[in-house]
C-alpha cells in the first residue's frame, strides 16, 4: 500500500464562498451608507449613515484574511512531529510531546466552540478539561484533535482518514532529530514589523497624516475651524478623512501580504509608501475643500 502524503488541506470551497460573497454583501452595504452620508447635511442623519457605514466596513478585513488563511492554510506531518499553518498562525508540535490524536468523536465530551466562527473560519482559544484547545479549522465537523501535555490543538483535514494514517506511520517510524515546539502569532509578525526601521517610519508616516486628514474634517464639523464653509463642503472634508482612513487600512493589510514574504517585502515598502503619499493627498484635498468656499 502506498504511503498518503503528509501534506494535508482543511475543505476550502464553502468556506471561501462563504466569506468572499459576505464581503461583498457588507462592502455593498458600507458603500450604500457612504453616499446616503455624502448627500445628508452635517447632523444626526449625517453621523448615523457614517456610523452605519463604518460598522458595515469593520466586518470586511476579517472575512479577506480568512479567504487568504484558508486559502493557504495546511497541515503536515512526519516522523518529526505535526505541523499547521493558518494564515499569519503557525504551529510545530513535536512527535515526542504528543500523547494521543484522533477524531473529536472519541473523546468523552466535544470541545467547546472558539467565538466569534463563521464557515471557513474557525480559529481561536477554549479551555477544556485543564488544557487550552488551539483551533485552526474550517469548519465545526469533523474534527481532528492532536494532544500534548499542555494543549489540545483541533484541526479539520479534508481527509481524516489519510491525516491519521499518515500521523500513525510517521510515529512508528520514530522520530530522526527531535524538533523545538514553535508557536506563531500575529504579535510575533507584529513585533518583527515594527523592528523594521524602513517599514515603521512609512506606516508612522502614513497613519500621522491620516489622523491629520480625519481630524481637519472633524474640526470642520464641530465649527472650530473653518466657520464659514457651507455643510455640503464640510461633508466633503469629512467624507475624504473616512476615505483616507479606509484607504489606509487597505494598505496595510495589503503590506503585511507582501511582507511575509522575502521575495515580496520590496513590494510591501511601495506599497506603504504610496499610503503614505495618499495620506498627504487626503489630506490636502480636505483642506483645499474647506479653503476654497472660505469668505
Amino acid at each position: 500500500m502506498n504511503r498518503p502524503q503528509p501534506h494535508f488541506s482543511p475543505p476550502r470551497g464553502r468556506g471561501i464562498a462563504f466569506q468572499a460573497l459576505a464581503a461583498l454583501a457588507f462592502s455593498a452595504a458600507a458603500g450604500f451608507f457612504y453616499y446616503r452620508a455624502s448627500q445628508t447635511p452635517i447632523g444626526i442623519a449625517f453621523l448615523s449613515y457614517l456610523l452605519a457605514a463604518l460598522a458595515f466596513t469593520l466586518p470586511v478585513p476579517f472575512l479577506i484574511y480568512g479567504i487568504y488563511a484558508l486559502h493557504n492554510a495546511h497541515y503536515a506531518v512526519d516522523r518529526d512531529g505535526v505541523y499547521i499553518a493558518w494564515g499569519w498562525l503557525s504551529e510545530a508540535i513535536p512527535m515526542n510531546e504528543i500523547v494521543w490524536v484522533g477524531e473529536e468523536a472519541d473523546l468523552e465530551k466535544p470541545l467547546p466552540r472558539p467565538w466569534p466562527r463563521w464557515e471557513g473560519m474557525v480559529v481561536g482559544v477554549r479551555k477544556a478539561e485543564g488544557k487550552r484547545v488551539m483551533f485552526y479549522a474550517a469548519n465545526t465537523r469533523p474534527l481532528v484533535v492532536v494532544i500534548t501535555e499542555e494543549r489540545a490543538y483541533a484541526i479539520s483535514p479534508q481527509d481524516v482518514a489519510g491525516f491519521l494514517e499518515a500521523f500513525h506511520l510517521a510515529a512508528e517510524e520514530g522520530t530522526l532529530e527531535p524538533i523545538p515546539h514553535h508557536t506563531q502569532r500575529i504579535g510575533g509578525r507584529l513585533s518583527e514589523l515594527w523592528g523594521d526601521r524602513w517599514a515603521r517610519l512609512l506606516l508612522v508616516l502614513g497613519w500621522v497624516t491620516t489622523l491629520a486628514a480625519l481630524a481637519v474634517g472633524n474640526l470642520a464639523a464641530s465649527g472650530i475651524i473653518f466657520q464659514s464653509t457651507p455643510p455640503f463642503l464640510v461633508n466633503r472634508a469629512v467624507l475624504l478623512g473616512v476615505a483616507a482612513l479606509l484607504f489606509q487600512g487597505l494598505n496595510l493589510g495589503l503590506g503585511l501580504f507582501a511582507y511575509q514574504s522575502p521575495i515580496r517585502k520590496p513590494m510591501a515598502y511601495l506599497i506603504w509608501l504610496t499610503g503614505a503619499l495618499s495620506a498627504g493627498g487626503f489630506l490636502l484635498s480636505g483642506i483645499f475643500a474647506l479653503q476654497g468656499m472660505v469668505k
